[in-house]
């Protein structure tokens, strides 16, 4: 058998594989009220924040079924795709052309001798493939980015760097503020407190917005019913170092606390901890990640009064000195996936001949690894859309199978706060009133202001896991705050808009192109600014 046709074997294969992981076949149901949520999809979460455990039940399904379901029916769908000669096992030889299948790559790999390739291969592989390339079935992940960068206002404010703001260094915003004001522009966009890490170069991509790195493992977040559970409480917790858990190191009520001391001796063992996932919830929500179609993305709450609900796919939650946002994101993750390599193999196909070859994919590592050998399936070293698009989505509905749970942690809000209209900057108007601003932030009857006196802003994302060729490419609409600089309506007649420069909705003196003296007559209220207002009239 011809390397071509072994590749055109393969492709097959791939092609057969692809079997839309994200379009569950429908189902009949009886009555359209909501039934009881499969115990399968219900996984019960701790946030393990300073003041004590959080616990959160959540509901999470996939068009009504969970990730666990979901992944079955691929590896269903998968096994009977390879399995061609239909006896219901499964050979190495088909084995090995399983898209899951990293081990041998291309149309140029050694062929299996006959006796090798009639080996049967145990059905459980196929999982173990599924979980090395996807990973489990929902994942704990964590981004710390926007506190970084949060907790550098902070610090331009905290001249004396103790860890609170004094009267005087309140007093002294404004002045402090400006330091920051790096382009000049008496604005002040997020990207000007970046710490210095931020900086570092991003994956950029010609056309496109660069993105941020994947989010880590979570070290807040924790599996309720996993084996280190109750060891990974007493070590967050226990201060006194004996190995147990006081209701004051944990902080539970005292009800709940009485409920899990099974031996009655006033502390909590590891052992004991086990049962705390059984105990009713702080947060119970359903996160649906592929809604009906014609419904959109909801936060289902067994207690809606426990939440303030501003949007349907977001709910927060107040947790004693935390807000936590509990949200779902919703997009098809093969369609995303497809669209990212789509735009890409087009922008990389530099001479517009309709394929790929070695030179064009040159500067991209990963096409260096193997990955090129992987994708072109005919091994003619071209890579044709159609290849790629086989490979892209063989990948994307493997992936598809798992769910991330992302835990953002946003700081404590400084730059939200002083960004009064939230359009993403810190306007001259704002920065004016800062020392106003954050005299409100104090906690009552204080005269000082410490970097964690507001609330801790976190916000808890339930997403679908996707597959992206060319790096972290747009996956959905986050829900996410937007803290970048928004675009303004435009405000004003046309001469205000164009010497608006920084687009905060006012003219300073250093933005407006005329005399001094025409400044000043169109200042009416003599603040120092124009605004639109006083701009109307000058018509």
């Amino acid at each position: 058998m011809s390397a071509a046709t072994r590749a055109l074997g393969l492709s097959a294969v791939l092609a057969g594989a692809c079997l839309l992981v994200g379009r569950p076949a429908p189902q009949v149901r009886a009555e359209p009220s909501a039934p009881a949520p499969d115990p399968e999809s219900v996984r019960d979460v701790f946030l393990l924040l300073d003041r004590g455990p959080v616990h959160l039940r959540l509901k999470v399904t996939i068009g009504g079924k969970s990730p666990q379901a979901i992944r079955r029916e691929y590896l269903a769908r998968l096994f009977k795709a390879l399995d061609t000669d239909g006896d219901g096992k499964l050979t190495k030889a088909e084995y090995e052309r399983s898209p899951l299948n990293t081990a041998r790559r291309g149309p140029s790999a050694r062929p299996l001798p006959p006796k090798e390739a009639a080996e049967l291969v145990p059905a459980a592989k196929l999982n173990e493939a599924l979980e090395r390339v996807a990973g489990e079935t929902l994942t704990f992940r964590q981004n710390n980015a926007a506190r970084k960068t949060d907790d550098q206002v902070f610090a331009a404010l905290d001249t004396n760097r103790d860890g609170v703001l004094s009267e005087d260094e309140i007093r002294e915003a404004q002045a402090l503020l400006l330091l920051k004001d790096t382009d000049d522009d008496d604005c002040l966009t997020l990207d000007e407190f970046a710490p210095p890490e931020a900086a570092m170069p991003l994956l950029v991509v010609p056309g496109r917005q660069p993105e941020r790195p994947l989010a880590a493992a979570s070290t807040l977040l924790i599996d309720g019913t996993g084996p280190l559970f109750g060891p990974r409480l007493v070590r967050r917790y226990d201060r006194n170092g004996d190995g147990k858990l006081t209701r004051e190191e944990i902080g539970l009520t005292p009800e709940r606390f009485k409920a899990l001391d099974a031996d009655g001796d006033g502390a909590l063992s590891a052992e004991e901890l086990k049962a705390f996932h059984k105990q009713a919830p702080d947060v119970d929500a359903g996160l649906e990640l592929e809604p009906p179609e014609g419904q959109l993305a909801r936060v289902q709450l067994a207690d809606p009064s426990k939440a303030r609900v501003s949007r349907p796919d977001v709910a927060v939650f107040g947790t004693g000195d935390s807000d936590l946002a509990v949200a779902v994101r919703t997009f098809d993750p093969v369609k995303s996936a497809l669209a990212d390599a789509r735009v890409q193999f087009n922008r990389l196909d530099a001479d517009q001949n309709g394929y790929l070859d070695r030179d064009e994919l040159k500067e991209n590592i990963r096409f260096q690894r193997g990955l090129f050998e992987s994708i072109d399936a005919d091994g003619d070293d071209k890579i044709f859309w159609p290849e790629m698009e086989t490979y892209v989505r063989s990948r994307a509905e493997a992936a598809a199978t798992r769910c991330d749970v992302v835990l953002h942690d946003l700081g404590h809000g400084f730059f939200e706060a002083l960004d009064r209209n939230h359009d993403g900057r810190i306007g001259l108007r704002e920065i004016r009133v800062a020392a106003d601003t954050l005299r409100g932030l104090r906690r009552p009857n204080q005269a000082l202001l410490r970097a964690t006196d507001p609330p801790r802003r976190l916000h808890l994302e339930v997403v679908r896991g996707t597959f992206q060729l060319f790096g972290t490419g747009p996956a959905g609409e986050s829900t996410l705050p937007k803290l970048t600089a928004q675009a303004r309506a435009p405000v004003g007649p046309v001469w205000f808009q164009r010497m608006d420069r920084n687009m905060d909705g006012d003219l300073t003196w250093k933005e407006f192109l005329g005399p001094r003296h025409v400044f000043e007559e169109l200042d009416t209220n003599r603040d120092g600014l124009i605004d639109p207002q006083e701009a109307e009239k000058a018509r």
